[in-house]
């Protein structure tokens, strides 16, 4: 996988909701809220938690002037900063995000061609950078298409977006064969376009959305099955919206890389499946909410530090579930069934996730020396303790009592168990108090 993730744009958090821009009207601000906006980036149009739209482009970046109602261009913009953009797009609000991103190796779709423009002459501005004089020949080119140029029959860099398009009049919505137009293109063109050039557009799936975005975790621990398969131990963040994670969605993995104030990651991996969840030792289907708990995965490349992202495919996509009225396929995205306790009993821990858990209250000490985090101190301390007080209530209290760090408790956690324990004398198990 090539996609680099570049950073994150927040609409509602800048200082001003739009700024007025001569020819263009009104664009909406946002605020920088992860990474870095790149200008010319792609960009995914993410709308209470649903991705709507794919292969946007980040055309036109502009920022207020200090002190002034006037707007100068950037290239880039930083962390926490505002930002005024183009997109090809015109129904930005309040409480939308644009996910910048690159991505080498996956172009957008340009199979289905739906017309071809020959351009007359191109014009350069300042703010709004790229305007293309053209001649709608075949088909119709429309408002926020995306589109490319052809030199000579071959095409000249990266598909791009129809920022804003005019007819004789004025803005438009589409310009049909035998129209003159105007196709504003912003700073895409990664070659300049030239007069007898042809503006292709192309046709793309209308879909209610893409893909349903559940929620996202940090791994603090991995265990490698050997059956390729994958046990993590992730926290789940404390963030304004809910995150969730259900047993049969997907996964991709993002790698960090940078630093806090210039974010950005790599998705090293997609199209794993959460096999099994667990919290507090107990497996469930869903997990809602903030904390730590157990994900089993099928084969995947994670490492401790990687970011996994939770998503449903939408119905009739590549890798989501079939259509309403199609026919079932190897695709079908089914959640697997989960172990069902018999009744009067506790629900058991998935069997990927309780395969190799060692019991602090009755492991001897090499086991425990094999322990992330136990040193040979450590080690003598827990046995001491344990001789002491019969035992340790939960993995937490095991690693507070021996000194453990807290992300050396949370690696812990998918290594080890507590077992029930009993106080002398009393015949009261501590865990059913």
């Amino acid at each position: 996988m090539t996609e680099r993730r570049l950073g994150l744009i927040e609409f509602g958090k800048a200082l001003n909701d739009s700024v007025s821009v001569p020819g263009l009207g009104e664009l909406p601000g946002g605020q920088v809220s992860a990474g870095r906006a790149t200008r010319g980036a792609r960009a995914r149009l993410i709308r209470n938690d649903r991705v709507l739209a794919d292969n946007l482009r980040l055309g036109i970046t502009v920022r207020k002037k200090f002190f002034s109602s006037e707007v100068e261009p950037v290239t880039e913009v930083g962390f926490l900063k505002d930002v005024f953009v183009v997109v090809g797009r015109r129904d930005l609000g309040n409480g939308d995000a644009l996910e910048l991103y690159t991505d080498e190796d996956v172009p957008p779709d340009t199979s289905r061609q739906t017309g071809t423009a020959q351009v007359h002459a191109p014009y350069f501005d300042e703010i709004t950078g790229v305007s293309l004089q053209v001649h709608q020949r075949a088909g119709v080119l429309r408002d926020g298409a995306l589109v490319g140029l052809l030199r000579g029959g071959r095409g000249g860099g990266q598909p791009m977006r129809v920022l804003r398009l005019y007819g004789p009049a004025g803005p438009v919505h589409e310009l049909p064969a035998g129209q003159p137009g105007t196709v504003l293109l912003g700073f895409q063109c990664e070659v300049q376009p030239m007069p007898g050039d042809a503006l292709v557009s192309f046709d793309e799936p209308e879909r209610e959305y893409l893909e349903h975005r559940e929620g996202w975790a940090v791994t603090h621990g991995v265990n490698h099955l050997p059956d390729g398969a994958v046990v993590a131990a992730v926290e789940v963040p404390e963030v304004q919206k809910a995150n969730r994670f259900s047993v049969g969605s997907m996964v991709r993995v993002l790698r960090p890389a940078g630093t806090t104030f210039n974010e950005r990651s790599t998705v090293a991996a997609t199209g794993a499946r959460i096999t099994s969840l667990a919290k507090d030792n107990l497996a469930v289907p869903v997990i809602s909410g903030s904390g730590v708990c157990t994900v089993g995965l099928s084969r995947i490349d994670l490492r401790e530090g990687d970011t996994i992202e939770a998503y449903i495919p939408a119905p009739g996509t590549p890798s989501g579930p079939a259509a309403p009225g199609a026919v079932s396929g190897p695709q079908q995205l089914a959640p697997p069934p989960i172990p069902t306790p018999a009744r009067g009993h506790a629900p058991v821990v998935p069997p990927v996730a309780q395969a190799s858990l060692v019991d602090l209250n009755t492991a001897p000490p090499p086991e425990l020396a094999r322990l992330p985090g136990m040193t040979p101190q450590r080690v003598a301390a827990a046995i001491e303790l344990r001789g002491r007080q019969g035992g340790f209530a939960d993995v937490e209290a095991f690693g507070i009592a021996i000194g453990l760090q807290p992300h050396e408790i949370v690696r812990l956690r998918t290594r080890a168990t507590a077992s029930r324990i009993q106080h002398h004398g009393t015949g009261v198990r501590q865990l059913d108090i």
